[in-house]
């Protein structure tokens, strides 16, 4: 049975597969009307799924960018103003937190748990599928998150979440 990964890509499917290929991943949008207003990342991903309708196992990832103290940069940014984020806050350390929730075919929700440090990009550079990835270069790369995942590369961070994911649906020994 495929799992069902709930709002996401064809990229972020094939960054994905990289890391377990042996797992059937169709992606599903939630059902008409429904928006989380969850202001977390964890809370956010967790609504996803215990909004979805699917009986298979689901997942759904959130992320949010903080400053290196933990302060959220969410309400410094709306889907009018990424180049003035990045105009304002370029270069700034930041972290991105991403959050995924797996719920299991009977119904249990577990959360993953991923962090990134990197900075602000200098622009908005990447897919636009990609949200806050195109807003953010990790360290030790010269390009953004979202222009990393385009070109096929899985950062550490992804990574090491997509495996708990995947050992959380029982398809890594």
């Amino acid at each position: 049975m495929p799992v069902v990964f709930i709002d996401g890509n064809d990229f972020l499917v094939k960054a994905f597969r990289k890391v377990a290929p042996q797992l059937d991943i169709v992606v599903e949008q939630l059902q008409t009307g429904f928006a989380t207003s969850a202001p977390e990342p964890e809370q956010k991903a967790r609504d996803k799924v215990l909004a979805h309708h699917s009986a298979s196992a689901c997942f759904a990832e959130a992320v949010d960018l903080t400053t290196m103290d933990g302060r959220s940069l969410r309400l410094d940014l709306d889907s009018e103003n990424a180049n003035r984020f990045c105009k304002q806050w370029r270069e700034t350390p930041t972290k991105m937190e991403l959050r995924i929730a797996v719920k299991r075919i009977g119904g249990e929700v577990t959360i993953v748990r991923a962090s990134c440090k990197g900075v602000i990009a200098n622009a908005v550079a990447g897919p636009l599928l990609l949200g806050w990835d195109r807003l953010f270069v990790p360290d030790d790369y010269d390009h953004t998150l979202a222009e990393l995942i385009a070109a096929g590369e899985v950062v550490e961070f992804r990574r090491i979440a997509y495996e708990a994911v995947a050992e959380t649906l029982g398809a890594l020994a």
